[in-house]
């Protein structure tokens, strides 16, 4: 009884361990966050090009009026020509407040804008912005006819005019949108969400050994003993699946660096050079989206089959039978550990530097460790009993890999159904991990609550449904 207690104490210790280190992270993350817990990024409509204002040089100006939608103004992204040559001079672009006062202003390198979209980050951000009105005043320094770029025109929308070099310009209106932040509702959602979720998590571990001594075992405790009792079998079953995944392979291992670069050479192939993607740094942009569905699609693919897989080996010896869809997540964890450190690697060669928002990649990928879980447990349970879902879920995956942004952008999708795909926890877990790297911010709460609690609802769906069918299984398979 001793030896037992003594056990229990153990696993106890470790479970409050992981929480604490799980209170730790979540502080972190929130530090890191900041007010944009509170705050969501978004942009104004561009409106349809319908001609350009022609070479910006040193003896022109642009003023550009509009009115503030967002509380915050952070960026102003412009639809640039730069006929097709590499231009020199320097682009100044400068916001006045109603007093004609400087509220911010951007220089760029003409020579490193590019043929298309261009984001213009303000320093410093404008502050209480909302409803005011602004002028964008554009100009040059060393740019000549030749050796210049043009910024393209729409017609305009309301409250907003137009004057190019002292004359007004009524019908027209620059391709421009500008990037901002609003009061986000989900913020609140979030912080006391989460502080609920994990005090009750707090209360639940600390009551452990108080119904350890009253001889009860808590769920907790029960699921803790199960893993540490059967981690060496679930070991073996990793192994066995990584050896026989590249068993009489001449590359062996390295097959996890070349299937995502390969599949990434030829996507970028024919998304960049044949249907000219305009997505800026569309290697990394591709190689995210590759790393984390395929992941996604090995853990689940493998657990689907993994109990009737493991037939024999359930008829013959008894061990919680969670452990066969488990153990196939973990294994696919491994290429997807590979792939990661190519992407990383692709990642800073390209020239995309280390931000401080890099440290919430791990929410992400605990994220997708939960779905893939939540998944697996539904699909095994489903391919107990009828096999018809191998078939069902391979079409299924089909659409999937359409309805998830891999090589293409949200921002093509009419705003509506933009929405309804966010809903796809895959979708949002990967625009997370873009929004990270790509552009140095928080994504927003909208997209962290997604990423997170959809896969949370498929792991609850998925491991009661497991529990109540798991007894029956040995009849059906």
């Amino acid at each position: 009884m001793s030896e037992t207690n003594e056990k229990v104490k153990s696993l106890w210790r470790k479970i409050l361990l992981a929480y604490l280190a799980l209170c730790a992270y979540a502080a972190m993350f929130f530090v890191i966050a900041g007010e944009d817990i509170n705050l969501k990024t978004t942009k104004t409509e561009k409106v349809t090009a319908v001609g350009n204002v022609g070479e910006i040089t040193d003896d022109r100006e642009l003023l550009q009026t509009f009115i503030a939608e967002q509380q915050k103004l952070t960026k102003v992204n412009f639809t640039i020509g730069t006929y097709n040559r590499i231009n020199t001079g320097t682009l100044h672009l400068e916001v006045l407040d109603e007093s004609g006062n400087v509220a911010s202003s951007v220089d760029s390198d003409i020579s490193e804008l590019k043929n298309g979209e261009n984001n213009l980050t303000l320093d410093p951000a404008v502050e209480d912005a909302e409803g005011k009105t602004y002028t964008m005043r554009i100009t040059t320094d060393g740019s000549v006819e030749g050796n210049a770029v043009t910024i393209y025109y729409g017609e305009p929308q309301e409250g907003t005019s137009l004057v190019i070099d002292g004359a007004e310009a009524p019908e027209q209106e620059l391709q421009y949108s500008v990037q901002g932040k609003l009061p986000d509702p989900l913020g609140p959602v979030l912080e006391y969400g989460m502080l609920a979720a994990f005090i009750l998590a707090g209360i639940y571990v600390l009551r452990m050994p108080f119904a350890t001594k009253e001889g009860k075992r808590t769920y907790g405790i029960r699921l803790a003993n199960a893993v540490d009792q059967f981690r060496f079998l679930m070991g073996q079953l990793v192994a066995r699946d990584f050896k026989v995944r590249y068993k009489r392979s001449v590359l062996g291992v390295m097959w996890s660096f070349i299937n995502p670069l390969l599949v990434m050479v030829v996507q970028y192939f024919v998304f960049s050079k044949i249907f000219r993607s305009s997505i800026e740094n569309y290697i990394v942009y591709l190689l995210i989206g590759i790393t984390f569905f395929n992941f996604y699609n090995e853990a689940t693919m493998n657990g689907l089959l993994s109990i009737v897989g493991n037939a024999s080996l359930i008829k013959k010896v008894y061990v919680p039978k969670y452990i066969y869809p488990l153990s196939k997540v973990l294994s696919g964890s491994i290429n997807f550990a590979i792939a990661l450190a190519l992407m990383f690697l692709i990642t800073f060669i390209s020239g995309v530097k280390p931000n401080i928002y890099m440290l919430l990649i791990p929410y992400a990928i605990l994220c997708m460790f939960i779905l893939n879980i939540g998944v697996s447990l539904i699909l095994a349970t489903g391919m107990v009993f009828f096999r018809d879902v191998q078939f069902i879920y391979n079409v299924i995956m089909t659409l999937l890999s359409y309805a998830t942004p891999m090589f293409w952008d949200m921002s093509m999708m009419p705003t509506k159904y933009q929405e309804i795909l966010k809903l796809n926890p895959l979708c949002a877990i990967i625009m997370f991990t873009r929004s990270i790297i790509l552009d140095a911010q928080f994504p927003g709460t909208q997209l962290t609550l997604y990423s997170l609690v959809i896969p949370l609802i498929l792991l609850l769906f998925g491991a009661l449904l497991f529990k109540k069918y798991q007894d029956r299984f040995v009849l059906y398979i």
